[in-house]
């Protein structure tokens, strides 16, 4: 039987090519579930979170006043890159580590609802 020609002839090399495919399917599967946490205030009331891949989404609501959730997420990400008022919605920019944060606060009646966008960046800093 007539072998092919990128097939390595000996089990040393096999070995070699079967452990370096298995090494970039490890990684490749480490980095497509690593875990982001996202800080969440105390007592909120969480109705939608999807964290299996990025951009990982969380919403909630929560008793806090506005600035008490701005303060909570100054506290957790440092200062705001940029933030922006529309339509009653403030929104904030964070960037920690290779993250882009954005983190969403508006009245829905006596409540504040939160939704916070965690995604990679695709340049490095």
């Amino acid at each position: 039987m007539q072998s092919l020609g990128y097939i390595p002839q000996t089990s040393f090399l096999s070995r070699t090519l079967l452990l370096l495919m298995l090494s970039f399917s490890i990684n490749a599967a480490s980095i497509e579930s690593e875990t982001i946490d996202i800080p969440v205030i105390e007592g909120a009331h969480v109705f939608a979170k999807f964290d299996d891949k990025t951009p990982v989404v969380i919403n909630y609501f929560t008793s806090v006043t506005e600035d008490g959730v701005i303060a909570f997420y100054n506290k957790n990400y440092g200062e705001p890159i940029q933030q922006e008022r529309k339509r009653g919605r403030l929104t904030l920019h964070y960037q920690k580590d290779l993250q882009q944060i954005r983190v969403v606060i508006s009245q829905q009646n006596k409540l504040r609802q939160v939704d916070i966008i965690v995604d990679k960046r695709t340049v490095e800093p």
